[in-house]
């Protein structure tokens, strides 16, 4: 559009100029007849009316004489509005008294009449930029008379040449505020203009580029580089680019050229890279030495799975090592109990077993922990019954708060779910810690349980526990870290109770698996009340009805009182047991009474298949003092049983003699527990299934997974006590002896 307005605008002032021409030869020319003049006049009239360009004449009194279409197109009034009024009436009324002087002063000869630009307003409000020309008007005599003006409608010229100023004034803005240095080039490589560049950059200052050829300026090694970049991208039609170093007095520094083809010429833009390179040389030094630290992390942490490894293998070695020869001990222990002993002597035994014992809980509590730093300590959810876990507990708590003089309180809510889906080993496990250390930093008064609903969702239910006492209590400085491992509140050597500082960091790992959390309330010398919560899964309504709970099996008789509707307060104050330091009942009245086996069921059982060679134990145990504890406890159930040392001597057994159940150990010479298990489990294919549980010393975590996996059908961690064997053996000897029977390993075993 610019270029048009321009041809109009060109064209205007060639008819303007032709006009001009013609009027001065009419004037030059001798008197004409009045016919000639004539049509001069009517041709000069034709022309100044029909002129593409708008006219106007005053009188030396700037009085409008005429003007033609154009001109009153131009300023949008009629011709009539303003012919034989003042030229000022045609100025904006704030102008009109500056606009008559500029007229006279140039109708006197004393003002220049170049062209000049001048705004009108139309009626309608709109605008209009006209171009004037000015010529003035003489008489015969040469006297001034009157001024033509010529106007040219310039409105779209002006907006596009303010537009193009503002783009210009842009640029200048951008080109000053990038750091970049834009040449533009010739063909050949000259440089017609520079502009932008840093104004700190020594190099990139205009006046070494302006009017010489870019080769001159850059270095040599940048030269060809150049060439070579004008060449690709005439042959791609993309960017070139060339990078070349300078040297300067305080460092060298290194520019980046971008190459551009245009239509008609060059144009490169130069930018100093040399911040941008130095970065780039220290990150890649950074992520050199990131690598190299990546690779010793990475050796280290093979180091460190390596070193986990051995600790686990040293674990499950010492944990065998140490079971087997505690399951001598308390096996041999709870026989010599079961025998007639003196006072002294059964007194000697009692301590001899709660020292095995508490040895165990010891070797437990580092295996748990060995399990939490490897990340191996998991739950295995299952319906149980809580109340009945509860009971469990509470029972065996409740008689050493009475041997030690204490009064023992639990009380549950009517609303605690009766059965829930949890893990009821790592629940008790939990409990039995927390009433552990209640009984043992409690000398006088009562220790008590407590359980209540706290919230209820459509899945679960979180449930409240709280073990209360009234023993030493905890300084509040010590309650947030005797949480964490091998840590007590009394630290000193002369602290009156013993432990490892175990038992509540695992409580903490075990309640957090459980979907709770733990804490305690106490103040010195007036007991403490340690809480925890855990949400407990909701089972199926007709679960309730029928409740799994993990007892043994000879002692399912036992019924499980139900529940009132009121809340269930019970003082625990039974007699100590004679013969047993550590009762645990409603479990199998064997261990209550072991010097006389009384058996109900189990014996009516096991008298019914004593003859068949089928109900007949097999037991596969390299150690000669647990092989005799454990024929000896089979003894004691009522029970034929073979005993073999290793595990090919156990497939050879098994291939001669049909066996109700194998008790498989898993680490023995010649061939271990697993390889017997896959030779016979290959023998039997479609034949009769022979139960086979693992009776080992291999504690660790996903010793009982790898047992299962092998083909066994039970575990049993040694060592083992009656009350165990006896349910192992119950459950597996009764489904062979009625088929119907659904065999129901517990879970916690």
């Amino acid at each position: 559009m610019p270029i048009l307005d321009l041809l109009v605008w060109v064209l205007c002032l060639i008819v303007l100029a032709l006009v001009i021409h013609h009027l001065r030869r009419l004037r030059s020319q001798p008197a004409q007849p009045a016919p000639a003049f004539t049509d001069a006049r009517v041709f000069t009239d034709d022309v100044f009316e029909t002129a593409p360009i708008g006219y106007l004449e005053i009188d030396r009194d700037c009085i409008v004489r005429r003007a033609n279409q154009q001109f009153a197109k131009l300023v949008g009034r009629a011709r009539l509005e303003f012919i034989g009024k003042h030229c000022e009436e045609l100025a904006p009324p704030g102008q009109r008294e500056k606009y008559t002087e500029q007229i006279v002063k140039r109708m006197s000869g004393k003002g220049a009449e170049s062209p000049y630009q001048r705004d009108y307003q139309r009626p309608d409000g709109s605008n209009v930029v006209v171009e004037i020309h000015e010529e003035l008007l003489t008489g015969k005599s040469g006297q001034i008379t009157g001024m033509r003006m010529a106007a040219v409608d310039v409105t779209q010229r002006k907006q596009s040449d303010e537009h193009a100023f503002q783009i210009a004034t842009e640029l200048h803005a951008l080109f000053r505020a990038l750091p970049d240095f834009f040449l533009r080039l010739d063909r050949d490589g000259k440089v017609q203009d520079a502009k932008g560049g840093e104004k700190s950059d020594p190099f990139l200052e205009a006046e070494k580029f302006l009017g010489r050829h870019l080769k001159e300026v850059l270095p040599p090694e940048a030269v060809d580089q150049f060439a070579q970049a004008q060449e690709h991208v005439k042959r791609t039609k993309s960017v070139g680019m060339v990078e070349f170093s300078i040297v300067m007095p305080s460092s060298p520094q290194t520019y980046e050229m971008r190459l551009l083809e245009l239509d008609w010429n060059w144009m490169a833009i130069v930018r100093n890279i040399t911040a941008r390179k130095t970065g780039e040389t220290k990150l890649k030094e950074y992520a050199q030495e990131l690598e190299r630290k990546n690779e010793e992390m990475e050796s280290a942490l093979m180091t460190a799975r390596e070193a986990m490894q051995l600790k686990s293998r040293f674990l499950a070695t010492m944990s065998h090592e140490i079971r087997t020869p505690m399951n001598g001990v308390l096996g041999m222990t709870d026989l010599l109990l079961g025998t007639a002993l003196q006072s002294e002597q059964q007194e000697y035994a009692e301590t001899i077993k709660r020292s095995a014992t508490s040895l165990l809980s010891l070797i437990n509590d580092i295996l748990d922990l060995s399990r939490i730093e490897a990340g191996k300590l998991s739950v295995r959810p299952v319906s149980f019954s809580l109340k009945t876990v509860i009971d469990e507990t509470v029972s065996l708590f409740a008689l050493q708060a009475r041997a030690k003089g204490l009064e023992f309180r639990l009380e549950i809510a009517p609303n605690v779910p009766a059965t829930v889906v949890s893990d009821p080993e790592r629940l008790g496990q939990v409990l039995n810690n927390l009433l552990g250390n209640a009984i043992k930093f409690t000398d006088a008064g009562r220790i008590g349980l407590t359980a209540v609903l706290e919230d209820e969702s459509a899945g679960s239910s979180q449930v409240r526990f709280t073990v209360h006492d009234t023993g030493i209590g905890i300084a509040p400085e010590d309650q947030t870290r005797i949480f964490e491992r091998f840590t007590q509140a009394d630290t000193s050597n002369s602290r009156k109770y013993g432990g490892t500082g175990l038992g509540l960091a695992i409580s903490k790992e075990l309640v957090e698996l459980l979907g709770g959390e733990i804490g305690v309330e106490s103040e010195p010398d007036h007991g403490s009340r340690f809480w925890f919560t855990v949400a407990l899964g909701k089972t199926a309504q007709a679960e309730q009805a029928a409740v799994p709970a993990p007892l043994p099996k000879a002692a399912s008789s036992v019924k499980t009182p139900v529940e009132s509707a009121k809340p269930r307060i019970k003082v625990t104050i039974p007699a100590p047991a004679p013969q047993s330091p550590a009762v645990s009942p409603p479990k199998a009245p064997v261990a209550a009474q072991p010097t006389v086996p009384k058996r109900d069921g189990l014996a009516n059982l096991t008298a019914a298949v004593l003859g068949h060679h089928s109900q007949r134990v097999l037991l596969a145990e390299d150690n000669e003092i647990n092989q005799r504890i454990t024929m000896r406890l089979l003894e004691k159930l009522g029970l034929a049983a073979d005993a073999v040392k290793n595990g090919r001597e156990a497939v050879d057994a098994v291939s001669k003699k049909s066996y109700g159940l194998i008790l498989m150990d898993c680490q023995m010479p010649e061939m271990d527990g697993f390889e017997a298990t896959a030779v016979i489990r290959n023998r039997e294919r479609n034949e009769r299934h022979t139960p086979i549980c693992a009776l080992t010393a291999n504690a660790m975590a996903g010793d009982r997974e790898r047992c299962l996996a092998a083909g066994m059908d039970d575990y049993i961690a040694k060592p083992v006590s009656l009350e165990k064997l006896e349910e192992a053996i119950d459950r597996w000897i009764r489904h062979a002896a009625n088929p119907a029977a659904q065999p129901a390993p517990d879970p916690a075993a």
